[in-house]
C-alpha cells in the first residue's frame, strides 16, 4: 500500500516553484554584482587600451582579460550582448584603469570617452621637436607625424601650398585624441596660425626670417634687433651665417637615413621572413624614437646642404622652426641699425656689433 503525504508533497512543491524564481534572480544578482565591481580596489593604474575599427565584441572582451582590466571575459561579453551596448561601441584609444568596473568601461566605450593627452608646443619648435613630443604623450608615432609634414598632397589637403608644413604649425597649448591622425593634428594647428595671422599680409621670405630670429632669440626681447642683423645680411648679399640652420641641416639627414635604414629594414625583414618562417623580426630593428640633434657642432658648417648659411648665400629654402606671432611680427617690422653681428652670452643676453672686429672683442669678452 502506498501512501501519500500531501502536505509534504505541497512543501516540496513549494520549493520548486520558489527555486525556479530564485535561480533567475541570483544570475541578475550575480551579473549585477560583476558589472559593478571593479578588477581592483587597491591598483589605479591606467592603461591604454586601442579599440580598432571592425574589433568584434567577443575581441575586445578577450583582448581587456588579456591586459587583466576585466576578470571575465564571458560575462563582459554578456552584458554588451543583453543591453545591446555592442553596436555602439565606438573605435579609438582610450584610458582604462584597473579600478574601473566593466560598467564604468562601457560608458567610456559606447559615449566616446577616448582618452586624450594635453601638449605645449614651445615658440621655436620644429617638426622634428613636435614630433618626438607626440611620441611620447602616445598621439602619433613621430615617424608618421614628420612625413605627414613633409607631404605635399597631405599639406595641400589642409590648405598649406609648400613642400614642409614647417612654420604653420603655430605654438600653442593643445588637446588631441591619443592615436590621431598625423593630418588632423596639422590641420589644428595651421588653423590656429592662420586665427593667430589673420590681419597679417606675411610673405614666405617673412615666416622663414621669424624661424630663423625665434631659433636665436628664444623669444627675448631682442628679436627686432636681430631681425635687423638678418635684413642687413640679406641686403648686401652676406652669408647670414646661424647655427640653427645646419642643425636643421643635421636633423633632416638624421630622418632621411633613418627612412633609409628602415626601408632596409622592412625589406630585409619581408625577405628573411619569406625565406625563413622561423626568422626573428626583431633582429637589427630600428629603435622607437629617432635621435635628433639640439647643438651646433663645428663639422656641420661643412655638410652640404641648402639650409647651411655658412656655405650659401641668402636664406634658406624654408623655415627651419615655427614661430610664435612676436617673431612675425620682428620679421616684417625690423629695427634699424648698422648691426652685422650678435652673440648670446652666458647670461642669455644678446651682444650686438657692427663690425667683425667688434664681434670678435665681445666673444673674448663674454663668452671666454
Amino acid at each position: 500500500m502506498c501512501y501519500f503525504n500531501y502536505q509534504t508533497s505541497k512543501k516540496i512543491n513549494k520549493i520548486k516553484k520558489n527555486f525556479i524564481y530564485f535561480i533567475p534572480l541570483f544570475l541578475i544578482l550575480y551579473l549585477l554584482f560583476y558589472a559593478f565591481t571593479p578588477q581592483s580596489y587597491i591598483k589605479n593604474q591606467r592603461v591604454l587600451f586601442r579599440i580598432k575599427k571592425g574589433y568584434s565584441l567577443k575581441m575586445v572582451s578577450f583582448k581587456l582579460y588579456s591586459r587583466h582590466l576585466v576578470s571575465n571575459p564571458y560575462l563582459f561579453y554578456f552584458i554588451g550582448f543583453i543591453t545591446g551596448y555592442s553596436r555602439y561601441i565606438e573605435s579609438g584609444t582610450y584610458n582604462v584603469s584597473l579600478n574601473e568596473s566593466p560598467a564604468s568601461i562601457y560608458y567610456k566605450f559606447v559615449n566616446g570617452k577616448i582618452a586624450t593627452a594635453k601638449l605645449t608646443i614651445v615658440p621655436g619648435m620644429n617638426i622634428f621637436q613636435i614630433a618626438t613630443l607626440l611620441n611620447k604623450k602616445h598621439i602619433v608615432k613621430e615617424i608618421k607625424f614628420i612625413k605627414a609634414s613633409l607631404n605635399k598632397n597631405v599639406l595641400l589637403s589642409i590648405g598649406i601650398d609648400r613642400k614642409s608644413a614647417e612654420g604653420y604649425l603655430y605654438p600653442d597649448t593643445y588637446i588631441f585624441k591619443i592615436n590621431s591622425a598625423p593630418k588632423n593634428i596639422l590641420k589644428k594647428m595651421f588653423n590656429e596660425f592662420k586665427l593667430k595671422t589673420k590681419n597679417l599680409k606675411i610673405s614666405y621670405k617673412d615666416l622663414i626670417i621669424a624661424s630663423l630670429i625665434i631659433k636665436e632669440t628664444n623669444g627675448c626681447r631682442d628679436m627686432k634687433t636681430v631681425s635687423s642683423v638678418f635684413h642687413n645680411r640679406l641686403n648686401i648679399n652676406m652669408p647670414l651665417e646661424s647655427d640653427p640652420t645646419n642643425i636643421y641641416a643635421e636633423d633632416l639627414n638624421i630622418f632621411n637615413n633613418y627612412e633609409k635604414n628602415l626601408n632596409k629594414y622592412l625589406n630585409r625583414t619581408k625577405i628573411n621572413h619569406k625565406n625563413n618562417k622561423h626568422y626573428k623580426t626583431t633582429r637589427n630593428k630600428p629603435a622607437g624614437f629617432i635621435k635628433f640633434c639640439y647643438r651646433m657642432n663645428v663639422k656641420y658648417i661643412k655638410t652640404k646642404s641648402p639650409y647651411n648659411t655658412y656655405l650659401n648665400y641668402g636664406l634658406p629654402p624654408a623655415p627651419i622652426a615655427n614661430p610664435n606671432i612676436a617673431a612675425i611680427m620682428a620679421a616684417i617690422h625690423p629695427l634699424k641699425t648698422n648691426y652685422l653681428y650678435f652673440i648670446a652670452t652666458k647670461k642669455g643676453k644678446t651682444v650686438f656689433a657692427k663690425s667683425l672686429s667688434i664681434q670678435n672683442d665681445n666673444i673674448n669678452k663674454y663668452l671666454k
